[in-house]
């Protein structure tokens, strides 16, 4: 679907406008609160009306209120998940996230409704899926698990060479419109290891460090 691709897309290049920013020595304050309102609309009311269309289609096993419910829950937690990383950013250190990043949860979303097309899986299957994946996501946004974030500059040399080749595949993946079962892969492998194993060791590192 086209929203999915759009939103896939804008998650790659919030990562790299970011970059940029950093290496141009272009931050500002004004950039802080204007990328956090792009995402908001790009991974917050995007992924939810592309849910709430696909999922609200004659024949969806989820009543039209509940998928509009639901798609709204998740807009509205976005919006929290955003304001409270910018109020938080300064306290947590630089290595680690608390929760899921918006920009990863409406990845997550579109390359799950991406994988379902390219596979041709059921429609049904995608309709009664996409919505539970909703409110995981949103619970998962404003939780306080600590999710390691991811830089190339760390990590032993097989652990750098794995993160540049996912990276590239990745992008290759969307460039190309194909692939998105690896890219979906991989996504989902970074935050069930990072929610259970790297984000707690990592957040113990820093705490050991800071006293």
């Amino acid at each position: 679907p086209a929203g999915a691709t759009s939103t896939q897309s804008a998650a790659l290049f919030d990562k790299l406008d970011g970059s940029v920013a950093r290496l141009l020595k272009g931050q500002s304050e004004f950039g802080v609160q204007f990328d956090s309102f792009a995402d908001c609309i790009a991974f917050g009311i995007a992924p939810a009306a592309l849910v709430y269309r696909l999922a609200s289609q004659p024949g969806s096993p989820w009543p039209v209120a509940a998928v509009a419910a639901i798609s709204l829950v998740y807009a509205v937690f976005t919006a929290v998940r955003l304001a409270r990383f910018n109020v938080t950013t300064s306290s947590i250190g630089p290595n680690l996230f608390l929760g899921l990043p918006s920009t990863l949860s409406g990845a997550l979303v579109a390359s799950t409704s991406l994988t379902g097309a390219e596979l041709k899986l059921d429609p049904g299957l995608m309709a009664k899926l996409l919505p539970i994946m909703l409110l995981v996501n949103a619970a998962l946004m404003v939780c306080n698990l600590p999710l390691p974030k991811i830089k190339f500059s760390t990590g032993g040399l097989f652990v750098r060479g794995f993160k540049v080749i996912s990276a590239v595949a990745i992008y290759a993946a969307v460039g190309l419109r194909m692939g998105f079962p690896v890219v979906l892969a991989l996504l989902v492998g970074y935050v069930l290891v990072g929610f259970a194993w790297t984000g707690p060791r990592q957040l113990a590192d820093d705490r050991a460090k800071a006293t």
